[in-house]
């Protein structure tokens, strides 16, 4: 072989080298059926030359993705006590575009949860509680309107640990016969211990321990993608960290407002909680 050839040789290899790794972040994307109910996923295609086009609802920026070509995507999070009708989103492109969509209904089931001896106080929470608890709004509220541009993985999101569902997404919740919000997550039963796995790739924004959450850790997954793990008996993973998909960021555990242990995994897109099984595919 001539000394050009091989040079021409170790150009496309370098080359090919470089389209493989091209479709990783260019056309990352999360297959999502289009369910629009309230703590749904909305799906709107749309066709643009803009190599970063963006899109708001209500104000709020919403995920958006490349498909192929000029074939894009927004994906939308429904929250549960929106009103069933008509909605619209705009797309920001070279120009101002509107897509409208419709909003259909959906009914959860009730569940009733009877707290006793000293889980009651998270029932009724004394002032000492109340103080803790308005202290860590704030900071629980940011973690969920993190909006970043961190690169994000190919495909499905991966159920975080084996166990049954005890309570499934959406339950309209009466604790000690008093009405609360409906359920905003997955319940997953498990011992104290149960490894929990990170669904997807992503970075922690926050690790701490809460008077509701108890134990929990929240992660980034990009363009206001959040993923929740609260109630965990220990905390593997430090603010900052970047996890891959299946990496070990904590236990199942009993802490906070919980009767048992379990984990409660949620997931929030722009700062809207949604079914985590809409991420999972079949």
């Amino acid at each position: 072989m001539t000394v050009k050839f091989i040079l021409r040789l170790k150009k496309l290899k370098k080359l090919s080298f470089l389209l493989l790794l091209l479709p990783s972040i260019v056309l990352a994307s999360i297959p999502v059926k289009n369910t629009p109910i309230p703590g749904g996923i909305v799906v709107i295609d749309f066709k643009t030359n803009d190599t970063a086009p963006t899109a708001f609802y209500n104000n709020i920026p919403l995920y958006v993705q490349h498909i192929k070509d000029q074939h894009w995507q927004v994906l939308v999070g429904i929250p549960l006590m929106e009103k069933f009708g008509k909605k619209s989103i705009e797309v920001h492109d070279a120009s101002t575009r509107s897509f409208d969509f419709d909003v259909t209904e959906h009914n959860y089931t009730e569940q009733y949860i009877t707290l006793k001896g000293k889980n009651k106080k998270y029932v009724n929470p004394n002032l000492a509680h109340m103080d803790r608890i308005k202290k860590e709004r704030p900071i629980l509220s940011s973690a969920r309107k993190v909006f970043s541009n961190i690169a994000l993985s190919d495909g499905f999101f991966i159920r975080p640990v084996n166990g049954v569902t005890t309570s499934p997404f959406g339950l309209k919740r009466f604790y000690n016969k008093q009405p609360r919000r409906p359920h905003t997550g997955l319940d997953y039963a498990g011992d104290t211990g149960t490894p929990i796995k990170a669904p997807a790739d992503g970075k922690v924004i926050l690790s701490g321990k809460y008077f509701f959450n108890g134990n929990a850790v929240f992660l980034d997954h990009g363009q206001g993608l959040i993923s929740v793990y609260i109630h965990m008996n220990e905390r593997l993973v430090k603010q900052g960290q970047h996890i891959k998909q299946g990496d070990l960021i904590g236990t199942i555990g009993q802490t906070g407002r919980a009767t048992g242990p379990h984990l409660h995994w949620g997931i929030y897109l722009n700062q809207t909680v949604i079914n985590p099984n809409l991420l999972m595919g079949k």
